[in-house]
């Protein structure tokens, strides 16, 4: 009779770990903050330092910026104007873009 209860314990354990690993991945691939854009501003990339303390790197027009923003307010912190950085933020954004949700999923399955 115990070792059925140790054995229900244990499939009951890893259940609960699978379902947390699950649940990680999905948060980390799935609900990652969508990054904003129109025609004349768009957001390249963001880095969150602590709760509510991120920095974006910002296109507005043909301008990159560095911006910081925290609970209540927002700073430049800086404009890039070296041509070879532009250059390499762009190619970066072009290798990151991605075709949808299919894209993504074929490329869940290739790893």
């Amino acid at each position: 009779m115990d070792w059925l209860v140790v054995k229900a314990f244990l499939t009951m354990m890893m259940i609960v770990g699978l379902m947390f690993a699950l649940l990680i991945v999905v948060r980390k691939y799935f609900f990652n903050k969508p990054h904003v854009s129109n025609n004349n501003m768009k957001v390249l990339s963001s880095l969150s330092l602590q709760p509510k303390k991120s920095i974006y790197l910002v296109k507005v027009f043909n301008k990159v910026m560095l911006v910081g923003t925290s609970d209540n307010s927002i700073a430049a912190l800086g404009e890039i104007t070296d041509d070879e950085t532009l250059e390499m933020i762009e190619t970066t954004q072009q290798k990151k873009q991605i075709g949808g949700f299919a894209e993504l999923l074929k490329g869940l399955s290739l790893r």
